[in-house]
């Protein structure tokens, strides 16, 4: 029986190609339509084709490169970043783009128990600049980026 070599890379690849198929299965209803005229579903298509691509090339690695075995999962970090999104995704409209945020990032970082808190700072009014001046103000998208009182 031949030992797997590469468990990382096989489990990340599985998990990208069931991300492309989930993503054909979603965007079969869409149109398609060519290259000079795209349809809604060219583009997610067209990613998930690439991303299917990359799932296939780290199954392939995974076969003949050494890699490190797979630590066990820290149930409870995955459970509080995961919270942290779904609480930005409830909070963003009351509260703001910048203090949903804000939120967001000081709910993520407690994740993880190396992070400094300055670094952390820095790093979040830079995201949260570039978050606020890409999306309403670049792009135009109706998100409120202080609370409405």
């Amino acid at each position: 029986m031949t030992r797997l070599r590469n468990p990382g890379n096989l489990i990340g690849g599985l998990l990208l190609i069931a991300l492309a198929l989930f993503t054909f299965w979603q965007t079969a209803d869409l149109e398609i339509g060519r290259a000079m005229r795209m349809g809604p579903g060219y583009f997610p298509r067209l990613l998930a084709i690439l991303i299917c691509a990359m799932g296939v090339l780290l199954v392939a690695i995974s076969a003949f490169t050494p890699g490190p075995r797979l630590e066990r999962w820290s149930w409870g970090k995955l459970a509080l970043v995961l919270g942290a999104i779904i609480v930005f995704g409830f909070t963003v409209r009351p509260l703001g783009l910048v203090l949903s945020g804000a939120i967001l990032i000081v709910l993520s970082t407690l994740a993880a128990p190396d992070s400094r808190w300055k670094e952390t700072a820095v790093f979040g009014v830079g995201l949260l600049a570039f978050v606020t001046l890409l999306f309403p103000v670049a792009l135009g998208l109706p998100l409120a980026i202080w609370p409405r009182f």
